[in-house]
């Protein structure tokens, strides 16, 4: 996926009477820009709503959702959203939806395409506005002005004309659900998944399945092979193949030739071979590679469940993942993650 907020040619927005424009005069020939773009735009799309917000939004097309409505937005609310940006030229300059990274010739097998986890206090000022009243599966066409694409919060209109800001750009946004607590919505994600994938170690019940934590909040191990002998692993150095997958079965990261091909990751300077791994006897300490590079806590409490020649699977959610952050564009923020790892014999004896 590639979320790109980027720079737009065109300059941005209006106020439209909201409040007496700044004396500053920052914004006031992005104004003009943007009222022209819009006099011009009306005469093409009569068929919009051109309905004006507050702050100086146009909503163009509304889709009523049939899900609960948003509401004020507080601390710990997450909205899961879809979205297509445009520049005033019309040019898609970003978007979640593989169909269109193909239309524009901007399409990567590698990358997540979906829905994603936006933190509703980190958006722009302007999504906030027009999201508060949206209800879950609502969609949205906005065009919206450049000084609303900041994260700041005033307490009026003038106040943000008067600040700097991004650039005018048309916004297709599709909420798709919103929660209170991202991360237990994650350990709900993975509940209805080992439910659906694996109910005989686990439960068919997604409920009870997400009660079955292996050590750790939030983490889950299933032994897929069984070791060849009874030994714990500790302070010493072993072989593993590895699969990284999203819960939607995308494959991100391995070191599995085949693998590697079959979902687009395949480099012809990779090395697909058995990698190294330090043990150590705290599975934070747990090492990859020869540079002894740290791996995520998910990855590590996965291989410490391990003996040799033990084939398993992890599932954790983001905390022992990637986060807020994601990685890239192949793991979104919030991402629950699953590793497939198989413990292999030493492949230079």
């Amino acid at each position: 996926m590639k979320i790109r907020i980027v720079t737009l040619i065109a300059a941005a927005a209006c106020l439209c009477g909201c409040a007496r424009v700044a004396s500053t005069g920052t914004n006031d020939a992005s104004k003009r820009y943007f009222d022209a773009w819009v006099h011009v735009q009306k005469e093409k799309h009569p068929e919009y709503l051109w309905k004006l917000t507050e702050l100086g939004t146009y909503i163009l097309e509304d889709e009523e959702g049939t899900g609960e409505e948003v509401g004020e937005f507080e601390d710990s609310l997450y909205l899961r959203a879809e979205y297509t940006y445009y520049d005033l030229y019309g040019n898609i300059t970003g978007s979640t939806s593989m169909s269109i990274a193909r239309q524009v010739g901007d399409y990567d097998e590698t990358y997540y395409y979906g829905p994603v986890v936006w933190y509703a206090n980190g958006i722009f000022a302007g999504f906030e506005e027009i999201i508060s009243d949206m209800k879950d599966g609502g969609r949205r066409k906005i065009a919206m002005p450049g000084w609303l694409a900041t994260y700041s919060r005033y307490d009026s209109a003038g106040e943000y004309f008067a600040a700097e800001g991004s650039a005018a750009a048309v916004y297709d946004i599709r909420l798709v659900d919103h929660f209170k607590d991202v991360y237990s919505w994650e350990i709900d994600s993975i509940g209805r998944y080992l439910a659906a994938n694996y109910a005989s170690h686990f439960s068919p019940d997604p409920e009870a399945a997400k009660a079955d934590s292996s050590g750790a909040h939030g983490f889950y191990y299933l032994s897929t092979k069984e070791a060849s002998e009874i030994l714990e692993l500790k302070d010493t150095t072993v072989y593993i193949n590895y699969i990284g997958r999203l819960l939607d079965g995308r494959v991100f990261d391995t070191n599995v030739r085949d693998t590697a091909v079959r979902y687009g990751l395949y480099t012809s300077g990779g090395s697909y071979s058995p990698v190294t791994i330090t043990y150590h006897s705290a599975w934070s300490e747990i090492r990859m590679g020869d540079e002894d590079a740290k791996v995520v806590d998910g990855f590590a409490r996965t291989l410490s469940k391990m003996g040799p020649g033990e084939a398993g699977t992890g599932i954790f959610y983001s905390k022992l993942g990637y986060d807020y952050s994601g990685s890239g564009s192949k793991i979104p923020a919030y991402s629950p993650l699953r590793f497939d790892i198989e413990l292999v014999p030493n492949p230079y004896l």
